[in-house]
């Protein structure tokens, strides 16, 4: 009787870990090339060839543009956060990351579950700022 309740147990933890070892699988998507964006799990995806300064600056322009108040910005060497707040209280994240001197990956998150709609809005108005509206 022992044996078979560890072997269950076992089994168990064996099961857990499968488990949580899928979720974990393909939370962020690969991207494919300069300019492209893949919205998952409540967040827009993208990696631009601009160098993360410059889309910083934009990113903080863009907000301002769709009139979207910047609440808190942070940047380093090692990536940038900016967060703002719509008129109606909705957060937004952005979080930027270099990749190389001339390419820069980038996270957007409106809302607390996510809006692919309004996060593309955010990104279009991003690449705008810097000059790259091409189709993502």
């Amino acid at each position: 009787m022992y044996q078979k309740i560890i072997s269950w147990n076992r089994s168990l933890v064996v099961a857990a870990l499968l488990c949580l070892s899928l979720t974990l699988v393909g939370c962020t998507p690969s991207l494919v090339g300069e300019n492209a964006a893949a919205y998952s799990m409540g967040r827009l995806h993208a990696r631009v060839d601009s160098d993360m300064n410059s889309v910083y600056e934009a990113s903080v322009a863009a907000l301002e543009q769709l009139e979207i108040k910047v609440t808190d910005k942070k940047k380093d060497v090692f990536g940038a956060k900016i967060l703002g707040k719509t008129s109606d209280e909705q957060s937004i994240t952005i979080k930027i990351k270099p990749e190389t001197d001339s390419s820069t990956a980038l996270s957007i998150r409106f809302g607390s579950l996510g809006s692919e709609a309004r996060s593309r809005a955010i990104y279009d108005q991003i690449r705008k700022g810097l000059g790259q509206m091409t189709s993502g």
